[in-house]
Formats: C-alpha cells, structure tokens, sequence
C-alpha cells in the first residue's frame, strides 16, 4: 500500500504533463503525493552570477519561487507539499536521497520532462541507488491502471528480489508475472534449478500466474533485451534490481543498471511499445 509518494522536477516547465500523470498516480493509489522541485546553481556564495540561460540569479530565483507557488496553489485541493530545493548538483543529490527516505516510493518523470537531463540523470541515479526506497520511472502518456502483466528481470540476486517485493504492491491478484532471464548460462543454477525457476514456483504459490522466459540479448545491451521485452508482451510495469558497480567493470563491460537510468532504447521497431512501460528499480 502506498502513503507516501515523492515525485521530483526541476525548475523548468517542461513538466506539465508529467505532473498531471504524478496527480493521477497519487489519486489512483489512494497516496498523499509531495513534489521537490529542483534548482541546481553553481556558485550560491555569488548572488549575481550569471547561469545559463544567462539569467541573473535573482531572476532564476524568482522563476523557481514562481513555480513553487504555482505548484502550491494547483495542488491545494489535494493538499500536496511543494518544496523548492537550491543547491549544487551533488547537494541536490544527497537532499533528494534523505526525502526519498520518508517516503514509499520516488516517482520521476521521462527524460522531457526536465529542462536539466544532466540533473535528473545525477539525482535519479543517486536516488536508485543509495536511498533504500523504489523508483518508478513514469512514461509519458501512461495513465495509472492496476498491473496485470508484470515482467520481473532476474538474475537470483539481493537487488531483483528486492524489485519483486516492491513492484508486487502494484500487482492485482492472479496477474500475470513474466520472470525474464537475460543470457542465462547452464553454470548458473538456482540450487540445482535452471535459472527463474525457483522464484516462479514461489511466485506461483502466492496465487500468480507465472511463466519462465530466457532470453536472448543478441548483441544487445542487456536493458534494452528488458525493454523490449516488455513492451513485446504488453507488460504493464518492468521491475528491475538496481545494483552498482564497480568503475572498471563499467567501463568494460556496461551496467544494466545505467543503461537503463540513461534511457536506453529498445529495438527502433518496439521504441513507442516499450517506452510506455513503467520501470521500477528495487535496491
């Protein structure tokens, strides 16, 4: 059951229809929905200084205590909160990770609908993988409907099964819950079992309709097997296990994780199929 949602947007407005999927979201879930607007600067000791988009200071601090206010007031019939957070990027960061803390799940929109990518890109990730709480990744155009078709991507660790546990509050009763294995190698068993077969059969008995798929990356980047995936069989939400690691395994061998906060892109002929898919990543 969802509380607490904590959605995230910067001080641009590139976020309308973002936020208006956030309400609906919030409602649909029955949630108290607060929203942290972001505003990263660079130099907070020098009131003037000049930021792209060559705007002085004072002007960008206007803009963004317009927009709260604005925010403010749009979300007075739900009595949202609305804070406006100013600070380095990295700060920006930290903050969001500790509010993610008090909250039972951070909602971001798509790349869009931030006027910052680079922001969004610093925060998200932080946000996935150091604040303990779930991330939900919402597509634009998707509106909230329960989850019938949950694809779950497994590979037996700490990180998945978190996935699954947090994305299985979303799941209705008897869904449909596609446990995809991306590249399973026969070495890797599941105490003797080929890989996905264990967490099926537990998933199985708690009354959900379940099936085993190994898949194939073909050259592709793991995440974007996933994605497409998932839009492939109409899933209604990704759940994934967001795990770091460590920087030279990155730079040889990529991170499904990152991929996937950077928004790859599935197979050109699945893109608008599969971009409409919710992804959540567990920690």
């Amino acid at each position: 059951m969802l509380t607490d949602v904590l959605a995230i947007v910067d001080v641009d407005d590139e976020d309308g229809r973002f936020l208006q999927h956030a309400r609906a979201f919030a409602r649909f879930h029955g949630a108290h929905l607060s929203i942290a607007v972001l505003w990263a600067v660079k130099q907070l000791d020098h009131f003037f200084t000049v930021t792209p988009p060559y705007m002085p200071m004072i002007d960008v601090q206007e803009a963004g205590e317009r927009k709260r206010q604005r925010l403010a007031r749009w979300g007075e019939q739900d009595e949202y909160e609305v804070s406006l957070l100013r600070d380095s990027t990295g700060c920006l960061a930290d903050q969001v990770t500790i509010l993610a803390r008090y909250a039972d799940l951070v909602l971001f929109g798509p790349i869009a609908a931030y006027g910052h990518p680079a922001l969004r890109q610093r925060v998200l990730t932080q946000v996935v993988l150091s604040s303990g709480r779930p991330v939900l990744i919402w597509p634009d155009g998707r509106e909230p409907d329960p989850v019938r078709r949950l694809a779950l991507g497994w590979n037996g660790t700490r990180e998945a099964t978190r996935a699954l546990c947090e994305s299985l509050v979303f799941a209705r009763p008897g869904a449909a819950v596609d446990v995809v294995v991306v590249d399973a190698k026969p070495e890797l068993k599941e105490n003797g079992y080929p890989p996905g077969e264990l967490i099926a059969r537990h998933l199985s008995r708690h009354g959900f309709d379940t099936s085993i798929h190994h898949v194939k990356s073909n050259g592709l980047h793991v995440s974007a097997a996933l994605v497409d995936f998932a839009g492939n069989h109409r899933a209604d939400m990704l759940a994934i296990g967001a795990a770091a690691h460590s920087r030279v395994r990155e730079m040889l061998l990529g991170g499904v994780t990152h991929d996937l906060l950077d928004g790859a892109d599935p197979p050109a002929s699945h893109l608008l199929r599969a971009a409409a898919v919710p992804i959540l990543f567990g920690h």
